[in-house]
């Protein structure tokens, strides 16, 4: 549940844009786009009791584009009440599943998505723009504040040859709400809303 409410501060820990973000070390997934792919957004979803890897995926290699997940299979069963062994099983496997370093392991699973969808997907990204976002710690200092609990966490890994750039939003469109218009949250939300859109389009 969200609560927020106009009072002076929003106690965030958010890393800024960076090459690489501070406690976030690039990983042998990352690598792995870097040096196979001329452009790649990773975007991970989570929240504060939970936020193991959970990526979308969307790379491209000159005028080829691919979709990927990578995600536990047992993200969205977890607390679920079963019978005999399974559910200690279940816990057994997302324990490894957390353990494991991103990497191009079976957790990575390409998708297939129809060429013309990808690139449509890629062109309401605005890719060449997405790069320039400012992340919640850049963003100017504003008049309008809030608080909010419990919200969703944003992460975008925007690769390329040379950089590994991170950009965080914290409870993107609660704060649109409560802490004003943003053009950088918008931009973050459109490309949520698009990565979304790719992944609903999986034949």
């Amino acid at each position: 549940m969200l609560r927020y409410w106009p009072r002076f501060i929003c106690s965030l820990s958010l890393s800024s844009a960076a090459l690489v973000s501070r406690g976030q070390a690039v990983t042998p997934l990352h690598t792995f786009f870097q040096q196979n792919y001329d452009s790649t957004i990773v975007y991970q979803s989570g929240s504060n009791w939970n936020n193991s890897p959970h990526y979308m995926i969307l790379a491209k290699h000159q005028q080829q584009l691919e979709f990927f997940t990578y995600t536990s299979p047992y993200r969205d069963v977890l607390g679920h009440y079963y019978p005999g062994r399974l559910a200690r099983q279940i816990a057994r496997e997302e324990a490894h599943f957390r353990a494991t370093i991103p990497d191009t392991n079976r957790y990575l699973l390409p998708k297939r998505i129809h060429p013309a969808t990808l690139a449509h997907g890629w062109s309401q990204l605005q890719a060449h723009q997405l790069w320039l976002v400012q992340d919640d710690q850049q963003a100017p200092p504003t008049s309008r504040t809030c608080v909010v609990e419990d919200g969703d966490e944003n992460t975008f890994y925007l690769i390329d040859k040379k950089t590994v750039k991170v950009a965080r939003f914290y409870a993107p469109a609660a704060k649109e709400e409560c802490a004003g218009k943003d053009r950088n949250r918008q931009q973050a939300l459109k490309a949520i809303a698009t990565l979304r859109t790719l992944l609903q389009n999986v034949q």
